[in-house]
């Protein structure tokens, strides 16, 4: 089964990114670091997602991130940049709610994540909306609306693509749907995550 990303109609601003530039053979190399962060609520596939890109690899059992977990990968652009990927996993469990906005209060990059066979993972995203725009400015962030399992029969599916393109336009975030378990979509949704903070640097 295939997996839809839609570009939403957010404007892009300034980012705080961290640079480096490293000077190897005559040829300039530039870093950027940018941090990312994956919320949503409990199982619906936020640690796969980011272990599927960093490490490329999935787990069919089902582990509760406590707090938040951390994962780091790096991709390259043209121009010779290398943008280094900060990508934090938040925990969706209750109890530790009250603890997620300690990683995502200086994220430049928020991934809000849904299971596509939930619809109340879905409701529930106006939960992390509130959450982003009463801890940070928001407005300064790139937001990413994510389906995962996207790989699951189409009678199981509860959640549109329609329906979710339709959130995402109304709230100014791009829109891809992922499958951790295959990997489907998951490389093109961080590569447009590095392209477009790229972007950003190269306006400012």
């Amino acid at each position: 089964m295939g997996c839809n990303n839609s570009k939403g109609k957010q404007e892009i601003k300034k980012a705080d990114l961290k640079i480096e530039k490293v000077e190897n053979d005559n040829v300039e190399k530039k870093e950027y670091e940018v941090k990312i962060c994956l919320l949503g609520d409990v199982a619906v596939g936020k640690t796969s997602i980011a272990s599927r890109f960093c490490k490329n690899i999935f787990n069919e059992n089902y582990v509760n991130t406590i707090g938040g977990a951390y994962q780091q990968q790096n991709i390259m652009l043209e121009d010779n940049v290398k943008m280094k990927l900060h990508v934090w996993d938040t925990s969706g469990d209750e109890r530790f709610k009250s603890m997620t906005n300690l990683y995502y209060r200086d994220a430049q990059v928020a991934i809000l994540t849904y299971d596509v066979s939930n619809m109340q993972s879905f409701e529930g995203l106006g939960y992390w909306l509130k959450e982003l725009s009463d801890k940070v400015n928001k407005d300064n962030m790139l937001l990413f609306l994510v389906g995962n399992k996207c790989d699951v029969d189409s009678n199981m599916k509860q959640v549109p693509a329609s329906k979710a393109k339709e959130y995402a336009e109304k709230n100014n975030m791009f829109f891809y749907e992922t499958s951790a378990k295959t990997g489907a979509g998951v490389k093109e949704l961080f590569k447009t995550i590095a392209s477009k903070e790229y972007e950003i640097l190269k306006k400012n």
